[in-house]
């Protein structure tokens, strides 16, 4: 499945007015919830160096196993994402086979949908607030983004894991030699 997507970063201050605009804009409210992703490092491949993910996702008791490609040239984040639903040995079947455990995106998320969109309301632990909207239009995301009041000077065009090593690549005392 290809996945087509924007992330906005946001005040959360915001959060309360975005949900407002959502409903009043016909989205409905479909649910919230606690996710934990667990991402992975490949044994014999640098998934960023070939912008590749694997993760598995733990949310209301639930394990999905997420694989996602590497991303194409677009205006929007687009890239193939394949979902399975797996039992919660998945992590120890992936640390078998070499993969180890590389970063943790711990995150509440509230869902709206309105016809073939999707937009995710996110606050993510150590990065703040995003509002994310998934189509398989771009049109749809752009109008979608237009009638929350989004601004493209607000866009992110990197992945949770990306900002969060950014992040932490940041922090990191600079050592002198």
């Amino acid at each position: 499945m290809k996945e087509l997507e924007a992330k906005f970063k946001i005040d959360c201050s915001l959060l309360d007015r975005i949900s407002e605009k959502l409903e009043a804009s016909g989205f409905k409210f479909v649910e919230e919830s606690a996710e934990e992703d667990l991402y992975f490092n490949h044994p014999c491949r640098d998934f960023t160096a070939s912008d590749e993910a694997l993760r598995v996702r733990v949310s209301r008791g639930s394990h999905v196993l997420t694989y996602k490609g590497p991303r194409v040239g677009s205006v929007f984040k687009e890239r193939v994402e394949v979902n399975v639903t797996v039992s919660s040995e998945i992590k120890s079947v992936l640390e078998a086979l070499g993969f180890t455990p590389a970063l943790k995106v711990v995150k509440r998320r509230a869902y709206y949908g309105r016809g073939d969109v999707t937009v995710a309301i996110d606050i993510v632990n150590g990065l703040g607030c995003f509002i994310e909207i998934e189509s398989g239009k771009g049109e749809a995301i752009t109008e979608v983004a237009r009638e929350l009041g989004l601004s493209w000077e607000d866009y992110v065009d990197k992945t949770y894991v990306e900002l969060l090593l950014a992040l932490r690549n940041s922090d990191r005392p600079h050592s002198s030699y």
